[in-house]
Formats: C-alpha cells, structure tokens, sequence
C-alpha cells in the first residue's frame, strides 16, 4: 500500500522510490519485498480498470476525489479480489485494517462498503457464466 501510495502521488511508477519505501522495513525478507512490489505493479497497471469500477459503485466519492490513502488501499484490494487466490474476506478485511491504520475515520466504512459491492458484482458474473 505504501508503493502504491508514493506512486499516485508522484503519477508514476518509479521502481527505484519504491525499492527504498520497501527497504525502510527491516522486518521484511526479499520474497516478501519481491512478491510486494509485483502486486503493487500489477494494481498500478490495473487502475485503469478499477478506477472506473470504483467510480461507479461510489460516483459520489470518484477515485480523484478520495484521500490518497483509500485510492491506494482500494486499487491494491481490487487487484486482488480479481487477480489473485487470495479469500475474499482476507482482502476486505487486511483493507478495513489499513484504512483504519492510515486514513480517516469514515475511511473504513467508505473501503468496505465498496469492496463488498465489487465482491458482489464478481460473484453475481460468476454465477452467470456458471
């Protein structure tokens, strides 16, 4: 999320800011930081399609009108709620944790009222195509 973060506010990917956000934790092992970074890279080449999605399951509350914080947190749990294995609920949850970690009071409610709409929206596709 803190990859994600810088990378919206500098409106690009840049590899080698984010190699030294990542390397200010010591607690964290090269996989982890690999595997972090290429998720941070996918839902950044990804919010083109988030955006969207995000804007019209919330249109009072567009992308460019959210905390920087929520539009980072939200992009990365789309990503994955799509692209990975990762259960549902983890998703949402480890959301939930980060906005109330790193952004506003109303913040949480705002994360997981969206993502349960994209989650519902998967599965009702899902059901169609079943």
């Amino acid at each position: 999320m803190q990859v994600m973060f810088l990378w919206d506010t500098i409106g690009a990917a840049d590899p080698s800011l984010s190699a030294q956000v990542q390397s200010d934790d010591k607690n964290i092992d090269d996989d982890t930081r690999r595997l972090g970074l290429q998720m941070a890279t996918d839902a950044w080449n990804g919010k083109d399609v988030s955006d969207p999605w995000i804007e019209r399951l919330a249109p009072q509350w567009p992308p460019k009108r959210q905390p920087g914080v929520d539009r980072s947190i939200l992009r990365l749990a789309v990503w994955e709620l799509t692209a990975s294995k990762t259960p549902p609920k983890v998703v949402i949850d480890s959301a939930i944790e980060l906005a109330k970690s790193f952004s506003t009071e109303q913040s949480p409610a705002f994360v997981n009222g969206v993502l349960d709409s994209v989650l519902k929206e998967m599965q009702a596709l899902m059901e169609k195509h079943e």
